[in-house]
């Protein structure tokens, strides 16, 4: 894939295919090699603005085809026109695969595996199960996917065909929480109680050598805690975030500086190869000091959720005002949100390409 001076490349939409009444899965016309968990990030312009939105990567690692679902969100300009609009033969600019809800492949293990997937959720979660059963001849893995009814169920084909190819090394419950199951476990909202339950139940085995997990925070820090409850060890439990419902931690685009602004801090910024310097005023972001010099700083969600827009410090320090997208050990080995991080020392260094 060509790299241009932002970072973006044009792809071809190879295929539009609808999944659910409101969600599609989008092919590309694309080679391109990827870890299982990985995200696209993708950008249109809509009326003249830029909106970019991330998408999880819905193959088999590494070479699978390269694929997205998007599911349409009520008032959601991006999802609103890619499950109405888009069609085969039209061009997206992505950014390439990037984020770490992964982890390293043993061919030769017998490992056990639990995933708890909710709505869209399932996304990665599919791509890092098929990655698994293709490339760890040995594992078992167990998924428990939670969704409102069973016509809103994303990906239910290819979960189906992936039980089938891998018979006695996969299981899979359903769970909805506006529709009867015939069984009240698997029905309604699961609270942290529930989620034992669930746990005792194996329905979400708690003594999995790695738990993935993915979905809205609450759900998933209570499933966490769950199951580090029940024995796991808090660095076997993956998680991803799809949603955050924090109001007043993004911001759209950079303030506009005037006269009267206040610099509080200088940086230095690692991109693409190229070392640029930078005024941070009162009110920024890292991202934001850095956009206003540097406008192909990757980013996408600018809440503290999808991890496009990471960075190691190299020098002074930040603090972040949330963190949905890292884990603790990536903030360990420097890596910060630079959407959600402000200075705490006069001069910062970051490196976006670490």
């Amino acid at each position: 894939m060509s790299q241009p001076s932002d970072g973006f490349d044009s792809l071809r939409v190879a295929a539009v295919e609808h999944d659910t009444d409101d969600s599609v899965i989008v092919s590309f016309d694309s080679d391109l090699r990827f870890e299982h968990g990985q995200h696209l990030t993708l950008r249109r312009e809509f009326d003249g603005t830029e909106v970019r939105r991330s998408y999880s990567i819905c193959s088999p690692a590494p070479s699978g085809r390269l694929r997205v679902a998007i599911k349409h969100v009520a008032g959601g300009v991006f999802s609103t026109w890619a499950t109405t609009e888009l069609r085969p033969g039209d061009k997206i600019d992505i950014l390439p695969p990037a984020g770490h809800f992964s982890h390293e492949l043993d061919p030769a293990s017998a490992r056990k595996y639990t995933f708890l997937a909710a709505g869209s959720g399932i996304t990665p979660v599919f791509s890092i199960m098929a990655t698994i059963l293709t490339h760890e001849p040995k594992a078992q893995v167990s998924l428990l996917y939670l969704n409102r009814t069973s016509q809103s169920t994303m990906l239910l084909d290819e979960l189906q065909d992936l039980r089938d190819r891998y018979l006695g090394r996969i299981s899979i419950a359903y769970a909805f929480t506006r529709e009867e199951t015939g069984s009240k476990l698997l029905s309604g909202r699961p609270d942290r109680a529930r989620l034992d339950r669930l746990i005792a139940a194996r329905f979400l085995p708690g003594d999995s050598d790695h738990a993935f997990l993915c979905g809205p925070l609450e759900l998933i820090t209570d499933a966490e805690l769950s199951l580090i409850t029940a024995g796991m060890s808090a660095d076997t439990v993956h998680r991803e975030i799809f949603t955050t419902n924090q109001p007043g931690q993004v911001s759209l685009v950079p303030q506009e500086v005037t006269s009267a602004s206040v610099a509080v801090a200088t940086g230095r910024a690692g991109l693409h190869g190229r070392a640029t310097q930078f005024d941070i005023y009162e009110g920024d972001s890292v991202l934001d000091a850095v956009q206003r010099v540097r406008p192909d700083a990757p980013f996408s969600c600018r809440s503290g959720v999808c991890s496009t827009c990471q960075a190691v410090i190299r020098g002074g320090e930040v603090e972040m005002t949330v963190n949905y997208g890292l884990s603790a050990d990536e903030v360990a080995r420097g890596y910060v949100l630079t959407c959600q991080s402000h200075p705490t020392t006069p001069t910062v260094d970051i490196d976006y390409d670490a």
